[in-house]
């Protein structure tokens, strides 16, 4: 473990080694008013993010900074157990591929809705924010790109199992973008703003509830989006009942109301909570059980980590190479335009796992057998 100290807090870093990058954007927090008051831990996955390191966990205090959150609001991975089936992957990639929009695309039309809780809310949201409803609704039931993914996985006794990771997607983005320009606003009003250019807040009371309150619809939304994922593959594809069948889900960027915990890049692990941590396309996931440990904040790591950016990544990781280490997982979306996704690109899961025993158990692994990415390449994922 690493603990960092700054002017207003401290951070335990549940890790022995963090890249110079990452400590410098702890530091920042430490050193930031908004920090103070509260207790800090960082996740064995964490490293720099987009103004943001992953990994934080934090208590809630009297100050909310949209950027730490960040722009995917909800974003997280649910996994169904389908139990002991034979399973045509090139199939199932044609079904996927022609029925789920991935990076930048949508429905041709609305497929879902909110359903019972936030129709409402989510219209007064997208005239806020200058959206267009349509358009938000298009997107339920999508596949963001980047390091989101289809997969499905096999468990130590032949089950199948399909694994989702989606989140809020263009609609948690505006409201993301939104709430933190109104946090800069008041900056500078303040007159404090190129001081905390980054990590502009905002006092509960002056903005904060009415970003929690969109960030809750916007975390429903991406639930949403997982769940029609989920029923196009299980009720249209597979002829599954997706009620009736056992799942286990985390979130992993957002603000936990119930238990006043903001969580960058980790996810819940309440003691007996089931949890998911995928390591990366190659090495599949883990299924655990929390062990509320407080040191933690009652959290796990969300991943495995990233060890290089993808622009690194895509200057440096080999396509063949990269083909050799997938060879025995069913995928048509390995190539040059995955090439910043691949296993390499992230933390070894041994270094994962000697980390997190503290904090979860390990129930059992899940190695992918198929696994799916948005390939598309770069200048056409703005198409609409």
């Amino acid at each position: 473990m690493i603990q960092l100290k700054g002017k207003y807090n401290f951070a335990n870093i549940f890790i022995d080694e963090v890249e110079e990058t990452a400590q410098q954007q702890i530091r920042n927090f430490l050193n930031h008013p908004a920090f103070a008051n509260t207790y800090i831990a960082i996740m064995p996955d964490t490293h720099a993010g987009i103004g943001a390191v992953i990994g934080l966990t934090m208590k809630m205090n009297n100050y909310i900074i949209p950027n730490i959150v960040g722009v995917d609001l909800g974003c997280g991975i649910d996994t169904y157990n389908l139990g002991k089936i034979d399973i045509k992957y090139k199939e199932l990639d044609k079904f996927i591929r022609e029925n789920i929009p991935v990076g930048f695309n949508k429905h041709k039309e609305s497929k879902f809705t909110m359903g019972s809780y936030g129709n409402f809310e989510l219209v007064e949201i997208v005239n806020n924010t200058n959206q267009d409803e349509d358009d938000v609704y298009r997107k339920l039931g999508t596949l963001g790109g980047g390091n989101h993914f289809i997969e499905i996985d096999q468990d130590p006794e032949g089950n199948k199992w399909l694994t989702i990771h989606s989140g809020s997607r263009n609609f948690g983005y505006k409201i993301a973008s939104y709430h933190q320009n109104k946090a800069k606003e008041l900056m500078k009003k303040m007159f404090i703003g190129e001081a905390y250019k980054h990590l502009e807040f905002l006092p509960l009371e002056q903005g904060g509830w009415d970003y929690l309150r969109d960030m809750q619809i916007a975390q429903f939304y991406a639930e949403r989006n997982r769940w029609g994922i989920a029923y196009l593959i299980l009720e249209n594809y597979f002829k599954l009942k997706l009620d009736k069948l056992e799942s286990v889900k985390s979130i992993h960027n957002y603000v936990d109301l119930k238990n006043k915990i903001i969580r960058k890049g980790a996810i819940s692990a309440q003691e007996g909570e089931r949890c998911i941590i995928p390591f990366n396309m190659r090495d599949g996931i883990a299924i655990c059980k929390g062990k509320g440990n407080k040191a933690y904040n009652y959290s796990a790591p969300h991943g495995a980590g990233r060890v290089m950016s993808r622009t690194k990544a895509r200057e440096v990781v080999k396509l063949e190479e990269f083909k050799e280490t997938m060879k025995d997982v069913w995928t048509s979306s390995v190539n040059e335009h995955t090439l910043d996704e691949a296993p390499m690109v992230y933390k070894d899961k041994d270094l994962i796992i000697k980390n997190i025993t503290d904090t979860v158990d390990i129930e059992f692994f899940m190695k992918p057998v198929y696994n799916f990415k948005d390939d598309t390449p770069k200048r056409r994922r703005r198409k609409k």
